[in-house]
């Protein structure tokens, strides 16, 4: 779908139309899971998230201001989502990965050749870091548009980038 369907159906869905959103929903909703699998570790709250961001975005879309901004304005209900998950480990248990089930991604969905190491290496980052990687891999953003969605520098952003992926490769070859 080009840019131009896709402002076409936000459009559309800001006027009541669920089709329009139904669509807008199978289009970023593989990119919305890996993000959310990444940040949570898996486990059964990634479909919660997602879940509870495409009600807040289906109840919200009248009062999207910029159509051809859904993708990121839906990132950014997802990424707080998350965040407040996260805030709930803490309180709750130990983050820590799960191992993948039959109901999780699936290996032809996933391009990145998902592995243990790879998401534990990724659980060890920040939240910070584990935002910025997620948005840039899974969320196909570049460094400017994350440093926008989370109100930074584009410099800040590749300096975060490139210490989460130099932390990442550390982690990786210990193992």
């Amino acid at each position: 779908m080009n840019k131009e369907e896709i402002t076409a159906h936000v459009l559309l869905a800001k006027n009541g139309d669920t089709a329009s959103f139904t669509k807008l929903y199978e289009l970023y909703y593989k990119d919305m899971y890996r993000y959310a699998y990444y940040m949570l570790g898996g486990g059964e709250d990634v479909e919660d998230v997602i879940s509870e961001t495409v009600l807040d975005a289906f109840t919200g879309i009248k009062n999207l201001k910029h159509p051809s901004k859904f993708k990121a304005w839906i990132f950014q209900i997802l990424t707080t989502k998350c965040k407040r998950q996260i805030a709930a480990y803490i309180g709750d248990r130990e983050h820590k990965v799960d191992e993948p089930n039959e109901n999780q991604l699936k290996e032809e969905d996933n391009p990145y050749e998902i592995s243990l190491d790879v998401r534990n290496a990724f659980a060890a980052l920040s939240e910070l870091e584990r935002t910025v990687v997620s948005l840039l891999v899974f969320g196909g953003y570049n460094s400017k548009e994350v440093a926008k969605l989370l109100k930074s520098r584009d410099g800040t952003i590749r300096s975060i980038k490139s210490r989460a992926f130099d932390k990442m490769a550390g982690y990786l070859t210990e193992y």
